[in-house]
């Protein structure tokens, strides 16, 4: 408008402020029941576009073959934001403030709307697309719609339980006790009278696991070069802890200028301690962090474009360094804590370490019925609650009844699978190798454990793949992996599916290294034959075990799972 004239251009701004406050009053509160609605209507997306254009937000890359529908009035609400906020602070909130601090209110205000207004309202129809396509959709928007300065409210506080058919009786083989027939409870429905208090429940209420969207291009680069440079299987966590960290320093937009703040980094890492988190999870925090801004002072143009924010990085990762020494003490600590703690608790029995399974057991075999008579075609009629019992069960026979470190089940392939071998004089038992692991695994299953594997594999797995949406690029290597999770992503944390399982079931945790360690204190009575071939089975990391135990034949891999099975007093 360089041509209009001046009374021209300020009915302009006066028209952009009124659709700024128009947007704030009346655009970015959202009731849980109006996304359930769009989410269950015939078309999500184009109701969702819908319902975002009569907000005053703009949706961009709309299909030619999917036109972008009229957009309605404004429609009212119940919520709105004070017309003076000045007033209102001087008036209510902060009448016995000082000046100062009330128009530092005032200038956040401010920013928050003018972020809103830059890049809370322009959604990219590619964005949408995929949040309809994900397993939870009302979740993931409600996530974006958070990341984006906006509020969700009335979510309830537990999800309506469905009803589960019942299922044919099981044709396999099973205690006299169990039965056909499902539990017919939603598998990720915690108990009521328990909730808030898990850590997890703990940081999700306190807020900290509120997150920037991944498909931020600071967080996307990082990501790529996490998971092709570095050939970081696990960079999707250190991503998430990145991108929570970034929301916490600036809700609004996800920037590196946090480097200029190192009081608030501080505050944020101190804040993770007193949720519960410990001090080797707030040191991986603190080194999630460290590497990104090293990817992004070292591996981008940043030295050339803002060479003053460049070195304000640099001093940061040294400001990191300083915290990362202040606490590793702490972390020493609290290791020799832990070992005391597990020394005075004792060792597990393996009927306790197994304890899960066989509390799960007859929900699993109601399901394994249901894929065993062909009702699923193939899968498909399975919900989410039944894909991820078989999933958890399967996870939980390779690390607790077998005593494998989670990596053999992270890290378990289609090719291992398909590569299994059979015992010659013993066709019972196949034996499965996992080679991209630290210590190079091997573990037996029986027959009726085969099917089960083998059922996954040819029903369950193509629904969870089917599940996948794209963040960053998808690589063929998701596809190669054996355990696929409930997103179509390849399992990248096995001890939090064994966790969900254990607390389904309301059964005393038990994790990997508990069931390993009463494995190997069980055989303390057996001889040295049947020491060496169970250390070989565990795959120890030790010297003694590279040097001595490494499983080779498969004859000795079944041996050794036979003297796991009579220790925990299973039959035949």
């Amino acid at each position: 408008m360089k041509n209009s004239s001046e009374a021209d251009i300020l009915a302009v701004v006066e028209s952009a402020k009124r659709a700024a406050s128009n947007l704030m009053r009346t655009g970015r509160v959202w009731e849980y029941s109006l996304l359930s609605r769009i989410m269950k209507s015939p078309d999500p997306i184009g109701r969702m576009i819908e319902e975002l254009q009569s907000r005053g937000n703009a949706v961009v890359g709309i299909p030619t073959k999917d036109p972008a529908p009229a957009v309605p009035a404004v429609p009212d609400t119940k919520y709105k934001t004070h017309w003076s906020l000045p007033v209102h602070l001087r008036r209510s909130c902060m009448r016995t403030s000082s000046e100062a601090d009330i128009l530092a209110v005032v200038e956040s205000a401010k920013r928050a709307v003018s972020n809103l207004m830059r890049t809370g309202r322009v959604w990219e129809y590619s964005l949408l697309s995929r949040i309809m396509q994900s397993p939870d959709t009302i979740g993931r928007m409600i996530e974006e719609l958070e990341s984006r300065g906006n509020a969700v409210v009335g979510i309830p506080t537990e999800a309506p339980t469905a009803a589960v058919p019942a299922v044919p009786d099981v044709p396999v083989e099973a205690p006299a006790e169990s039965s056909s027939e499902s539990s017919g409870e939603l598998y990720q429905c915690p108990d009521t009278t328990k909730q808030g208090t898990s850590l997890r429940e703990r940081m999700a209420s306190l807020g900290y696991y509120k997150k920037h969207s991944l498909d931020h291009d600071l967080l996307v680069s990082f990501a790529k070069f996490l998971q092709f440079d570095m050939s970081n299987e696990n960079f999707k966590q250190e991503v998430e802890n990145v991108a929570r960290f970034l929301y916490f320093m600036d809700p609004q937009q996800a920037s590196l200028l946090f480097v200029r703040q190192h009081e608030k980094s501080r505050e944020y890492f101190l804040k993770l301690s007193e949720a519960g988190l410990s001090k080797q999870t707030v040191q991986n925090y603190i080194k999630s962090v460290k590497r990104f801004l090293k990817f992004h002072t070292g591996s981008t143009d940043l030295c050339f474009t803002d060479r003053v924010l460049h070195e304000d990085c640099k001093n940061y990762i040294s400001f990191l360094d300083n915290i990362q020494m202040a606490t590793s003490k702490q972390v020493s600590k609290e290791t020799t804590r832990k070992r005391f703690d597990t020394f005075q608790e004792g060792v597990l029995s393996s009927t306790q370490v197994t304890a899960v399974l066989a509390a799960a057991k007859k929900d699993f075999l109601a399901v394994i019925g249901k894929l065993h008579a062909g009702e699923c075609s193939p899968g498909h009629q399975l919900t989410l609650t039944e894909l991820q019992l078989v999933l958890y069960y399967l996870e939980a026979i390779v690390i607790l009844e077998h005593a494998q470190r989670p990596g053999v089940v992270e890290h378990m392939t289609v090719t291992e699978w398909i590569s299994r071998r059979r015992d010659d004089t013993r066709p019972g038992f196949v034996v499965v190798a996992v080679k991209e692991h630290k210590t190079a695994a091997t573990f037996v299953l029986t027959q009726e454990q085969e099917m089960w594997f083998d059922l996954y594999f040819s029903e369950v797995r193509p629904v969870m793949l089917g599940k996948k949406r794209k963040r960053v690029e998808d690589d063929d290597e998701t596809d190669e992996r054996f355990f696929i999770s409930s997103t179509g992503k390849a399992i990248y944390n096995a001890y939090n599916d064994l966790e969900r399982l254990h607390k389904k079931y309301q059964v005393p945790k038990v994790t990997s290294q508990m069931a390993r360690r009463a494995y190997e204190t069980a055989t303390k009575e057996l001889s040295d034959v049947q020491k060496t071939k169970v250390a070989g089975y565990l795959t120890h990391s030790t010297a003694t075990a590279e040097k001595h135990y490494r499983m080779k034949e498969i004859g000795s891999a079944v041996d050794a799972f036979l003297i796991l099975r009579n220790l925990r007093g299973d039959s035949e």
